[in-house]
Order: structure tokens, then C-alpha cells, then sequence
């Protein structure tokens, strides 16, 4: 790499480069220093070994053996501009997920309308999703509670017929009991576990520990009952999308 002779001819910045390369001019052929001031001057404005390769074509062991020998690799300057992008492409990397998922979201509920359209005026398949509308989980639980035997039956049902869910498989079970029936607990379990068909194994067991001020003595007392969804994408979302256009149906003003 050739460089003007005088000091006055060259600018500082050249200068320093011409000092700092000098040992190692050989590594700049004559073909390649208008690339290699390119190199530096992309450097300078922040651009990373990466976005300087596709630039200019040359590697990355080149790019950083030239920037280490005029001084571009440790800059504070070169760090914060770097950190900058880092965050602004993490920003639009993030975003830009957000919008694919909510795509691939919003696909998969659109399937799954269709898929169960043939079955929007059957009344089973109707009570099952007005059900979950009721008393099911609006969040990620994916679950519905309740402590009527028959709601809970029903909904598990409702969720073979037609999601083709296994009990044994896809669903888990939990009963909350209020910690003042610890007595009745061997009853309690064994009343869910003999309606649902299920071991009592398979029950988790969860205690309701809020304030009583005066104990009810109710013989029927059996808990809350959840039954848990699992194996099913989306699921609370698709329920509740066949809601919202059964419902339509039967509240237009």
C-alpha cells in the first residue's frame, strides 16, 4: 500500500494509519486500498465486522486485522455506537417475533373455526363452549372449576367428543379444599375420584386457607374441582373465539 510522501499531502487520520501499518503493509496489496479505506470508514461510522463484510466482501479475520492496526477495535466511541444498533436490531428482532406469532396465532385459531363450523348448531357442542365461557379460565391455565360433579363431567366429555382429548392423558386434576374439612378429606376425594372415573392419585390437592368466621356444617361439602387442559395450542383462545361468534348470534340488537 503506497502512501503521499508528505505530511502536508495526507490528513491526520491517514497518517496515524500509515504509522500504525507500516510493519504490516504488506497485508494491504496495491488492489486493495481503496477497499481498505473503505473498511476503516465503515468502522468509524459503527458498522460491525459483519455489516462490513457484506459491504465489502472481505473476511472477518481481514476486517479485524486491519482494524487492529489503526486502533477501531477497542474504541469506547465504536462500543456505545455498537451497543446502540445491538439494541435497535434487538428491538426490531423482537417486534418483528411478536408479529409472526400473533400471525401463526390467529392461523391456528382460523383452523380450528373451521374445522369445528359443522358442529356450531349441534346443542352439546354449544353448552360446552358457553360452559367454558362461564366458568373457565381466561388466562393460560387453560382450566374450569366448579363444584357441581355433573359441570365438570360434562365438560371432560364435551372435550373427547370433540377435541378428541384423553382424560388420562391430556387433562390433570386439582381440588381445592377449605383446610376446616381435613376431616372430611378421605370423603371428599373419593367422591371426585368415583364421579370422574379417575384414581385418586391423580387428584392434586390444593388448600383454601381464607378466614371462616363461622363453620357451616354442610354434609354435601365436597371442594372445588379444576380440570386442566393440556396438549391443546391456543386452546383457551380458539374456545373463545367459537364463543364469540355463537354469541353473536343470539345478541345482535
Amino acid at each position: 500500500m503506497r502512501f503521499p510522501q508528505g505530511k502536508n499531502n495526507i490528513d491526520v487520520f491517514e497518517l496515524e494509519i500509515y504509522n500504525k501499518i507500516m510493519i504490516t503493509r504488506g497485508s494491504v496489496r496495491r488492489k486493495s486500498e481503496v477497499v481498505f479505506k473503505r473498511v476503516i470508514e465503515l468502522r468509524k461510522k459503527g458498522y460491525s465486522y459483519t455489516e462490513i463484510k457484506k459491504e465489502t466482501g472481505i473476511a472477518k479475520s481481514t476486517i479485524n486485522n486491519w482494524l487492529s492496526f489503526v486502533g477501531l477495535t477497542l474504541s469506547k466511541e465504536h462500543f456505545q455506537i455498537q451497543a446502540k444498533k445491538r439494541v435497535e436490531n434487538y428491538v426490531l428482532g423482537t417486534e418483528a417475533s411478536k408479529i409472526t406469532r400473533a400471525k401463526r396465532k390467529d392461523e391456528d385459531i382460523q383452523k380450528f373455526i373451521q374445522e369445528k363450523k359443522l358442529y356450531f348448531n349441534d346443542p352439546f357442542f354449544v353448552a360446552g363452549i358457553m360452559l367454558y365461557e362461564a366458568e373457565g379460565s381466561k388466562g393460560f391455565s387453560n382450566g374450569l372449576s366448579n363444584s357441581d360433579f355433573r359441570l365438570i363431567l360434562f365438560f371432560i366429555r364435551f372435550l373427547e367428543k370433540y377435541l378428541f382429548i384423553d382424560r388420562y392423558k391430556n387433562l390433570t386434576f386439582r381440588l381445592y379444599v377449605h383446610e376446616t374439612r381435613k376431616n372430611d378429606l378421605t370423603r371428599i376425594v373419593s367422591f371426585w375420584s368415583k364421579k370422574i372415573n379417575i384414581n385418586s392419585k391423580d387428584i392434586r390437592l390444593s388448600w383454601k386457607r381464607n378466614i371462616v368466621v363461622k363453620r357451616r356444617e354442610n354434609l354435601d361439602y365436597v371442594g372445588q374441582f379444576e380440570v386442566r387442559v393440556h396438549g391443546i395450542h391456543n386452546f383457551t383462545s380458539k374456545i373463545l373465539a367459537i364463543s364469540d361468534i355463537i354469541l353473536a348470534r343470539y345478541t345482535r340488537i
